[in-house]
């Protein structure tokens, strides 16, 4: 117990009145917990946070972990003074009941292995009210106050005094009795003692339609059961009574976001969000519904300021959340290795699915990016500079054999970049650097050589301008020099055909795709090109969908630098 000890001796706990701030669960910092391995962290995101891993990882544990500490009763309490006016106690959720659940809601603790006498459990949770960092010990304790529960977990500083203890904050725990089959109530019945305003009722309909995908009139309907109390859906053709296990999941759901929803606007500015908790969030739900499911959530969450943890299997729900929502979610991945439960963030899909299916994620096809450009010399080139690290994720069509059935214009690239045409804005094109001022606003995919003008000209005036004794001519008798290269081209003109014709006819000098020269030419211009290159990643990775790692950028800037 020392490093409870430890905790709680750094706590400083000030009541405040503040409004128009939130408070935010920041992280859990388990010590000694059940299997989990010491000093395990686990943090939360602003929105929504999936926590996922096989059958017997403690997913559901963490969900009791996070809403122990939390009240939303108690008349005073030490941390804030921002709720003394208001009677806690009496402000319920639509369904009439606290916003507040405990451990024991959640998951059972077992009188064998959880003996509060044998076992000290303790972890922390960090907090941050406004710009302020709080942190909160909770430790595990022997009760004999109770037939069927000898432990208790008591949270704060010095929990005897009074305004000590658990924090207030609504939380709103949905656990795997929303499920049970309303086939098998005994006693169903219309309440209605609950009442929603027109603008709920409306939210309801709204959403448990765009969740379900259905185009009926929905009326939300109060039901009770022996079981359960939830929101239900009533139609034209069918009453509460034959909703679907989904609707019915749904319902409760949307009914805690509309909880939180009235409890904003009865605090006003006194309201600092809320946490609502979802195990088995996809129970239920086919893979459209899941999906609008997490559009729903991130709304709720951000619309209300709810921070949104549910547990899930859904390899679906994860794979949108740790691609198309990565900004707005987070994933904790919980794993059992020698009968200890690890947890980690921020790993990949690919890890995520091999670990929950105990078989790596089938290989797929890798997509080739489509990039266009000008002619087989400027596609050369650009494998050059970029030490042609992009070979197995790009397709170049250029090529000298078929350059005149692949060479398109700067013209003609720079048209088809600015059309609103979705083929078109898969592809990447690179055009030369004499028409770089014409990029506008309205092309995208598009990027210009490091090339101040047409390729073959750059090249001409850099040669032209070298020393006799440079490294890039050879010193000995009779070999390529400076004399040679411009022996046929001492009349420069401003025709294009002139350094085409010059460029073709000295290119057997330079090795193979004029590695001698365009290598002689970077160490020249190591600026321009380490600037084009960062431009390309990032371009490359805006068009497609398959990231490309910093580590093949980093690769070409040290070779660049070593040259």
């Amino acid at each position: 117990m020392k490093l409870t000890s430890e905790i709680s001796a750094g706590l400083t706990l000030e009541g405040d009145n503040e409004l128009d701030i939130l408070m935010k669960l920041r992280s859990l910092d388990i010590f000694t917990f059940r299997n989990f391995a010491s000093s395990t962290k686990i943090e939360i995101n602003d929105l929504l946070t999936l926590i996922v891993g096989q059958n017997a990882t403690s997913k559901s544990t963490l969900l009791g972990m996070i809403c122990q500490p939390f009240e939303f009763e108690a008349k005073y309490k030490v941390y804030t003074n921002i709720y003394d006016d208001i009677d806690k106690a009496k402000t319920k959720t639509i369904l009439g009941k606290t916003f507040q659940s405990k451990f024991s809601d959640v998951f059972r603790m077992s009188l064998t292995y959880d003996d509060p006498r044998k076992k000290k459990y303790s972890y922390a949770i960090n907090l941050e009210v406004g710009n302020h960092p709080i942190t909160l010990p909770v430790v595990s304790e022997a009760r004999s106050d109770q037939k069927h529960i000898n432990i208790r977990f008591v949270a704060g500083k010095n929990t005897r005094a009074k305004g000590q203890g658990n924090y207030p904050h609504p939380v709103i725990y949905l656990g795997l009795n929303r499920l049970y089959p309303l086939a098998n109530s005994e006693n169903i019945t219309s309440n209605n003692s609950f009442q929603l305003s027109d603008e709920e009722r409306s939210f309801y309909s709204e959403w448990q339609k765009k969740i379900c995908v259905v185009q009926d009139e929905i009326t939300p309907e109060f039901i009770s059961t022996d079981i359960k109390a939830f929101l239900a859906c009533k139609t034209s053709v069918y009453d509460a009574e034959t909703n679907s296990a989904g609707q019915d999941n749904l319902g409760q759901i949307i009914s805690a976001v509309i909880s939180f929803m009235r409890l904003k606007k009865k605090l006003k500015e006194r309201y600092r969000g809320g946490i609502l908790l979802i195990d088995e969030v996809d129970a239920t739900l086919h893979l459209l519904a899941q999906e609008k499911l997490i559009e729903f959530l991130l709304y709720a969450a951000e619309e209300f300021s709810i921070q949104v943890v549910c547990t899930t299997h859904s390899l679906h729900m994860i794979q949108l959340c740790s691609r198309q929502y990565k900004k707005k979610s987070s994933i904790i991945s919980l794993f059992r290795r020698n009968n200890t439960i690890h947890a980690e963030s921020h790993v990949d899909y690919e890890d995520i699915y091999a670990e929950i299916n105990a078989a790596p994620l089938p290989k797929r096809a890798s997509v080739k990016i489509t990039t266009l450009f000008e002619d087989s010399v400027a596609a050369t080139f650009f494998r050059y500079i970029t030490h042609n690290a992009y070979s197995s994720v790009i397709d170049i069509h250029n090529s000298e054999k078929k350059n005149n059935k692949t060479s398109l214009s700067a013209g003609t690239l720079l048209c088809i970049s600015s059309r609103d045409i979705p083929i078109f804005k898969k592809i990447l094109y690179v055009i030369d650097g004499d028409k770089a001022n014409e990029i506008t606003g309205k092309h995208q995919n598009i990027l210009a050589l490091p090339l101040p003008k047409a390729l073959e000209r750059v090249m001409y005036e850099f040669l032209r301008k070298m020393r006799d004794d440079d490294s890039f001519w050879s010193q000995g008798i009779g070999k390529y020099n400076h004399q040679q290269c411009f022996r046929n081209y001492q009349d420069e003109t401003n025709d294009d055909k002139f350094f085409k014709a010059w460029f073709n006819e000295q290119k057997p000098n330079w090795g193979k795709g004029n590695i001698r020269l365009y290598k002689r030419w970077v160490q020249c211009n190591k600026e321009s090109v380490i600037e084009f290159n960062n431009k390309f990643f990032s371009l490359y990775n805006q068009v497609s969908p398959e990231k490309c790692n910093r580590s093949v950028l980093e690769k070409i800037l040290t070779w660049i630098n070593d040259l």
